[in-house]
C-alpha cells in the first residue's frame, strides 16, 4: 500500500508541474508578465480594439502588458498597463498612445516614459491618444485623390464633353447606316440574300423539271452500257490471251504454223524456185519448155 501511495504521489506531482509549466509557457509566450509588476493607469476616450493582454512597448520592445480596460463613460475609458521593466517608470509628462502594427487590425500600446526629472504623482493618469495608423492614413489619400480627381475634371471636363460628344455623333451615324436597308452594308446584305433565295428557287425548279429528271435516266442507261461494254471488253481479252498462249504452244493451225520450222523451211524452198522461174522466163521468153505427162 505505501508503494502504491508513493506512486500516486509521484504521478499527480508530475502532472501538477506539467500543468504549471504549461501555464507558465503560454504565459510567457503572450509576453505577459509572471511574476508581477507596476500598475500604472492611461486615461483614453477611445480605445479602439485595443484589448486585454494588448502589449505595451518603448522604442519598439515590449516591456509589459495591458492588465485590464474600465469603461466609466462615454469618452472616459481606464486602461492598466502592467510594467515588469522599472527602468520604464513614468515621468510627470509620459504619453501613451494606441498604435496599429498590421493590416488586420492589431494594435498595441506605445507608451512614452516622458523625459521630466519629476516622477509621475501618486494615483495621477498617463494621458492617452488613438493614432491615425492605417485607416487614417487611407482617408487621408482618399481625400487627396478626391480632390486630384476634381482638379482633373475641371482641367479636361470640356474636352472630354466634345470627345464625347463627336463619339456619340459618330456611333449615331453608324447605326443610321446599318439600319438603311436601301444602301450601305444592310442593303448589300439585303440584295444577296434576295439573289440567293432567286437562286435557290431556280435550282430547285431544275431539280423537279421532267427533263432533269429524264436527262437522269438517260445518264444511268449510259453507264449500264459502259459497263456491258467494259465486261464484254474484259471477255474478249481473256480470249485473245488464251489465243495467244495457245499460239505460242504450238496449238491449233496458226500455232503450227508459227512453231513448225518445216514449213518455213518449204515456204523458203518454192519462193527460191519461184524465183528461178522468173528469171529464166526473163532471160528467154520465146523457149519456154512445157512438159507434159499422162499417167
Amino acid at each position: 500500500m505505501d508503494l502504491h501511495y508513493k506512486q500516486a504521489t509521484a504521478v499527480g506531482g508530475l502532472v501538477l508541474a506539467a500543468v504549471i509549466a504549461f501555464l507558465v509557457g503560454t504565459v510567457w509566450l503572450q509576453g505577459r508578465s509572471i511574476g508581477g509588476g507596476d500598475l500604472y493607469t492611461i486615461r483614453f476616450t477611445d480605445v479602439g480594439s485595443l484589448k486585454r493582454g494588448s502589449g505595451v512597448r518603448v522604442s519598439g520592445v515590449q516591456v509589459g502588458e495591458v492588465e485590464r480596460i474600465d469603461f466609466r463613460g462615454v469618452g472616459d475609458v481606464a486602461v492598466r498597463m502592467n510594467l515588469s521593466d522599472k527602468r520604464v517608470a513614468p515621468m510627470a509628462d509620459a504619453t501613451a498612445e494606441i498604435e496599429s502594427i498590421g493590416i488586420i487590425g492589431d494594435v498595441v500600446l506605445d507608451y512614452h516614459p516622458g523625459k521630466s526629472t519629476e516622477p509621475l504623482a501618486e494615483g495621477a493618469e498617463i494621458p492617452g491618444v488613438m493614432a491615425g495608423g492605417l485607416a487614417a492614413l487611407g482617408e487621408g489619400l482618399a481625400g487627396k485623390a478626391e480632390g486630384l480627381m476634381d482638379s482633373l475634371a475641371v482641367v479636361i471636363g470640356q474636352r472630354l464633353s466634345d470627345d464625347l460628344h463627336r463619339t456619340i455623333t459618330a456611333s449615331g451615324r453608324m447605326f443610321e447606316l446599318l439600319a438603311d436597308t436601301t444602301s450601305g452594308p444592310m442593303g448589300e446584305l439585303t440584295r444577296s440574300l434576295a439573289s440567293m433565295r432567286n437562286l435557290t428557287a431556280r435550282m430547285d425548279s431544275t431539280l423537279a423539271s421532267p427533263a432533269f429528271r429524264g436527262t437522269l435516266t438517260n445518264l444511268d442507261s449510259t453507264t449500264a452500257s459502259f459497263n456491258r461494254m467494259a465486261r464484254q471488253l474484259a471477255t474478249t481479252t481473256a480470249r485473245l490471251d488464251t489465243l495467244l498462249l495457245n499460239i505460242n504452244g504450238g496449238k491449233g493451225t496458226l500455232g503450227k504454223l508459227a512453231t513448225d520450222s518445216t514449213l518455213y523451211q518449204g515456204l523458203v524452198e518454192t519462193q527460191q524456185s519461184l524465183k528461178a522461174l522468173i528469171d529464166t522466163i526473163t532471160a528467154r521468153p520465146g523457149k519456154l519448155n512445157l512438159k507434159f505427162e499422162l499417167f
